[in-house]
């Protein structure tokens, strides 16, 4: 059976605002309506994880009478033994016998919500608002029922009342923020933001994830919304990384998940591409830790991989050897060196228009230069080509009569007759064929790579 981490998809000892936006991510996927099985077991794995309230919440008057407090002492009895139903049970039955004591009101709403009774606990967060208009925690707690409930256009009217009263922590800000980019309010959203950002005080620690995901969701609503703040959310992340450096590495796995994710949904321009490619090696310069030097550089490599499809300067060979040097690391070793022949054979037909791409990959795509620098600078000084071209023949035509797919071959279908050798004449067992280079010797390496001579290997057959 899952375990509540499992549950809301974390891994043990996750931090608490890491359990309530994962909370909120969960309940948006699966709403009451919808499965209502699944929404109470995200409810009730969220409230056993929760370790911390998002602030200190409204100072409401307790009750006088002493029946009153029995029963408040009795609601607190059942929730520390996490026991949901009778805490709203309670919370109702007091609340039915106190009708003017708004501190039961409140408890029954939030005991409804807890407990998967979104229905109510909207009605409740409503009266609450009628009684007190300008109380905050009430709109923060009217808003997130609405949100629970699935009502985006109140919830958004609901947060962003509690944000002119006064709600400005950062569980807030960032909540309100995705409600602005379901409500399509871009412009609302990234504003509450950058002011969450711009605070003038130090970030904590525990709060660096917060942070993190503040900013991507600026990324996210600047894409989406096309409102042109891409540079200067950039600069300021940089700026933030620089800062708060100590902290990154801890938070790595996070922060390159949103800029993978941001990398994959944006559409291509060689400005973002560049920009993004710099924030990956920034990282690599802050991390330490080998492991995670590593994966910065394979997500550069898959994030290049994604990008350089959209690259109009360069030429549909030099595309295909991104997946020839990098993405086709883990196939057969047999495919693999078939892959990388072809590309390396067609690189150098096409030398010429190779070569002024060379620097665009060495610039900015250094990821994939560096996988075959030795034989990118060949190319580039020309020395032994010829003869570089004539080995890679060899190989490339004995696995050619294996693999299908190469495109050496089809593009330049005179280099497989120098390859595999035509005949020139038919209709007899005795007639010549026409070789693709000089007669071998017999005392000569055997051309088939064996390291045998001749006479001794192909020259038998």
């Amino acid at each position: 059976m899952a375990d509540d981490y499992e549950i809301l998809g974390l891994k043990r000892g996750a931090s608490p605002q890491e359990i309530k936006r994962a909370y909120f991510t969960m309940v948006r996927k699966y709403s009451p309506e919808k499965d209502p099985e699944k929404f109470r077991e995200i409810r009730d794995a969220y409230e056993h994880l929760q370790k911390m309230e998002n602030d200190q919440g409204p100072d409401l008057p307790g009750p006088t009478e002493p029946a009153a407090l029995m029963m408040l002492k009795e609601i607190e009895r059942f929730r520390k033994q996490g026991n949901k139903e009778r805490v709203r049970d309670a919370c109702e039955e007091a609340h039915r016998r106190f009708p003017d004591e708004i501190i039961f009101l409140y408890m029954m709403m939030m005991a409804q919500r807890e407990a998967g009774n979104t229905g109510k606990a909207v009605k409740n967060a409503e009266l609450l608002v009628e009684k007190e208009p300008d109380n905050k925690w009430f709109w923060r707690e009217l808003a997130i029922s609405y949100m629970e409930r699935g009502y985006t256009q109140k919830a958004f009217r609901a947060f962003e009342k509690g944000y002119e009263l006064g709600c400005r922590d950062n569980d807030f800000i960032l909540t309100f923020s995705q409600e602005c980019r379901d409500y399509g309010e871009y412009d609302t959203g990234i504003k509450i933001l950058f002011e969450m950002l711009h605070r003038q005080k130090r970030w904590e620690r525990e709060e660096i994830p917060e942070a993190i995901e503040a900013y991507y969701i600026l990324l996210d609503m600047d894409y989406a919304g096309r409102m042109g703040y891409f540079q200067k959310i950039v600069q300021e992340l940089i700026g933030f990384l620089n800062r708060y450096s100590v902290y990154i590495e801890e938070n790595l796995k996070l922060l390159v998940s949103a800029l993978a994710a941001f990398s994959a949904m944006s559409e291509y321009t060689l400005e973002k591409y560049q920009t993004i490619d710099r924030l990956y090696q920034l990282l690599e310069k802050i991390c330490h830790s080998s492991d995670n030097i590593m994966i910065l550089r394979k997500v550069r490599e898959y994030c290049m991989f994604e990008w350089i499809g959209y690259d109009e300067r360069l030429s549909d060979t030099v595309k295909r050897g991104v997946e020839a040097f990098l993405e086709m690391a883990n196939i057969d070793a047999v495919l693999l060196k078939y892959a990388k022949l072809d590309v390396k054979l067609c690189m150098i037909e096409e030398r010429q228009e190779i070569l002024p791409q060379l620097e665009i990959l060495k610039k900015e795509y250094s990821p994939y230069y560096e996988k075959e620098e030795d034989f990118f600078r060949q190319l580039e000084s020309g020395q032994g080509i010829e003869e570089l071209k004539q080995k890679l023949l060899k190989s490339y035509s004995r696995l050619s009569g294996e693999i299908s797919g190469g495109f050496y071959f089809e593009k330049y279908p005179q280099e497989a007759i120098r390859g595999r050798g035509k005949v020139i004449h038919a209709g007899t067992e005795s007639s010549p064929y026409e070789r693709s280079g000089r007669k071998i010797g017999r005392n000569e390496p055997c051309p088939c790579g064996s390291g045998r001579k001749y006479k001794h290997c192909c020259g038998r057959k």
